[in-house]
């Protein structure tokens, strides 16, 4: 049983979203599955730079790879966001 102070704490952590990795075929193990956190910025740009690589995450999370920048689809925009 999750007490409620400490599932708050968690949720709480800077508003940043853990995510799943899916591999390049979309099924990954167990052993194999590697969480990212995604933490958005308040920098938006209108266009992505040229050569950047789309990764898609599980639950359907989409982020652009610019060279060493993410970016993030948003309202039209893209939003500079930092994954660890």
């Amino acid at each position: 049983m999750i007490n409620r102070s400490s599932s708050a704490r968690a949720v709480a952590v800077c508003g940043m979203l853990a995510l799943s990795s899916v591999a390049g075929n979309g099924f990954v193990g167990a052993a194999e599955a590697k969480t990212v956190v995604i933490q958005r910025t308040t920098i938006y740009i209108n266009t992505l730079p040229k050569g950047c690589e789309k990764t898609t995450y599980s639950g359907g999370i989409v982020v652009w790879k610019c060279g060493t920048k993410y970016y993030q689809p948003y309202n039209n925009r893209y939003v500079l966001v930092y994954i660890k």
